[in-house]
């Protein structure tokens, strides 16, 4: 269980200073030794966790990323201009960088903040400029290392304040007035010699990207006495140490070939052009791009010899990269055809400010240093015979597609080639690579894409045509039979004809488009020769459908036939011989 009890950390903490002061009170250099111990303590206070009631160290690593808490060392700093933060403007912010403004002891010491007698206090507030890029979980003991003195030895009491802040001035969460652990060499008093005090609380807060941290730092050694505070000096560097779970590490590295396709095969008998491996890196952290140090690019071979040794990457990303969560670097390496075939390493390191300040210190970037790796391959060029199916929308192949092949070199086909009775376009003894294709249809564009070929598939390419269903209907509902159906584009251009069968059904595969349609019907009805035609406009075709078109004419009323009349005329004939032939008969009598 992580230690939550505020007495327990400064049981340990007060064991700390008693071998603390012992080192502390025989040096003529206090300030220099306090330093350098205080490394040492800020380490062991960030990585410290209980288990039950024992006292326990993590180890940290310093391989890949584990989320473990690493002691960020933020620096406060003064800027001749202001800026804009948490809702104001201030000069007096604080970063990972150790810029200095103050060089010299009387630099220092001019631009100290300053109490005087007659005042119980004095208060520093420093903000956390640029703003987090990022969410921050910030979860350990919080310490702060501000160099005081004042005018005389003097009892004081300090008193810690830390807020998060958004850049429109809300403040996210205050975590009230803290008496924090106080250790030095003379403990909490301060004295004309100007002294480091140690001063920690444990605390776990997440931060929001877009936010900042304020901390405010209270010294209070009651009004008989002058109080300095000291800071952005390499003499006082007066910083907070923040356990941090999040920061700089690479989160995606992946390989392009030589036309800048993401590959993991890459070919020793490629031409001398194509022998390039370019490695990008995608760098995240949550102190913003300015608090990245460096990346750098190692390779290793199949015998686990470095090609490339700690390469330095450099930045592509364009924008605002110093205040950005996320950027992109990348570097590059061209190998000979000698070099060997297997697999490859890559390893792309991340280095923030601490890991460069760390090694200049102790000759080690870590616990401050992150790495990621990835895998390629190097190995023979292999040929392919790949076959390409066109289909339409429902996965029909379409004979007779014209196609346009665009090649690895960046040429185009001239002329269009055509696909098989099948749907096929077959390529003999290519190169695996990157390819083209423009297919059109009735003469209109339906599918522009690409296809990595890396094998001899076959590869399938869907377009952009649809099926289109005409059912032609006469005015009773009835099916019409070879009834000519002609689909016109907006051009006026027809696109196709077909004759409708015994369902009266027509059908046609169309680009996507607008098209009329046209019915042309001639047929004989009750002996008369019939001629119909209907139409119907601006038929959206998007999807495979179908559409219904009537024969307002067709059949036509019975009466206006031949055949009609022909009945009508029988009858009345076969009627006047009925009538006629008693009468007939009546007269012959007589």
């Amino acid at each position: 269980m992580r230690l939550t009890r505020t007495s327990e950390v400064r049981t340990v903490v007060r064991n700390m200073v008693l071998g603390f002061n012992l080192y502390l009170n025989g040096s003529s250099t206090d300030h220099i030794k306090f330093q350098a111990m205080f490394l040492v303590a800020s380490l062991v206070f960030s990585l410290a966790t209980y288990s039950g009631s024992s006292f326990m160290i993590q180890a940290v690593t310093s391989s890949s990323y584990t989320g473990v808490a690493k002691p960020m060392e933020v620096y406060l700093h003064y800027l001749d201009r202001p800026v804009r933060t948490a809702g104001l403007e201030t000069k007096y912010i604080m970063n990972t960088t150790r810029s200095f403004r103050f060089l010299t002891q009387k630099e220092a010491y001019a631009n100290s903040f300053y109490k005087p007698v007659g005042l119980p206090k004095i208060v520093v507030n420093f903000y956390l400029y640029p703003n987090l890029a990022g969410e921050v979980r910030i979860e350990g003991v919080w310490q702060i290392l501000l160099w005081v003195n004042g005018s005389a030895y003097k009892p004081a009491t300090f008193t810690l304040m830390f807020k998060e802040i958004t850049s429109g001035g809300v403040v996210l969460w205050d975590s009230g007035p803290i008496n924090p652990v106080v250790v030095s060499s003379i403990g909490s008093y301060i004295d004309v010699p100007v002294q480091g005090y140690n001063l920690s609380t444990p605390l776990t807060h997440l931060f929001k990207a877009e936010t900042t941290l304020m901390v405010s730092v209270e010294v209070n050694a009651g009004s008989s006495s002058e109080i300095r505070v000291w800071y952005d000096s390499p003499s006082y560097p007066s910083k907070a140490i923040l356990p941090a779970r999040d920061y700089a590490k690479p989160v995606e590295v992946k390989t392009y070939a030589y036309d800048n396709r993401e590959t993991d095969l890459f070919y020793y008998n490629w031409s001398q052009d194509r022998r390039l491996v370019t490695v990008r890196a995608n760098v995240t952290d949550p102190f913003g791009g300015y608090d990245v140090y460096g990346v750098y690019l190692t390779i290793l071979d199949p015998a686990n010899k470095s090609v490339v040794n700690s390469l330095h990457m450099v930045r592509i990303s364009n924008g605002q990269w110093r205040n950005r969560f996320s950027s992109m670097f990348e570097a590059s390496w061209s190998y000979q055809s000698t070099v060997q075939r297997g697999n490859y390493t890559v390893q792309v390191s991340v280095i923030d400010n601490n890991g460069y300040y760390r090694n200049l210190e102790k000759g080690s970037y870590s616990p401050f240093i992150e790495y990621r790796t990835h895998m390629f391959t190097i190995g023979i060029i292999v040929y392919y015979s790949p076959a390409f199916l066109i289909v339409d929308d429902d996965g029909i192949p379409l004979p007779n597609a014209q196609v346009r092949i665009t090649w690895p070199n960046g040429s185009t086909d001239i002329l269009p080639r055509f696909a098989s009775a099948s749907g096929y376009i077959n390529l003999s003894h290519v190169l695996p690579a990157d390819y083209g294709f423009i297919v059109l249809w009735k003469d209109v564009v339906v599918n522009h894409t690409i296809v990595h070929v890396e094998s001899d598939g076959p590869y399938t390419i869907g377009t952009q045509v649809y099926q289109l269903r005409v059912t032609v209907l006469g005015n009773d509902r009835s099916s019409i039979h070879g009834a000519y159906v002609i689909v016109y584009a907006e051009t006026e251009a027809g696109l196709g004809l077909a004759i409708t069968d015994g369902y009266g059904q027509a059908a046609f595969r169309l680009p996507k488009g607008t098209y009329d349609i046209e019915v042309h019907y001639g047929g004989e009805y009750w002996l008369s020769a019939v001629t119909v035609t209907a139409t119907k406009p601006a038929i959206s075709v998007n999807a495979s459908m179908s559409e219904e078109v009537t024969l307002a004419d067709y059949p036509p009323p019975i009466w206006s036939t031949i055949g009609f009349w022909l009945i009508i005329a029988v009858v009345a004939v076969s009627v006047l011989v009925v009538v006629y032939r008693p009468l007939m008969r009546r007269r012959s009598i007589l």
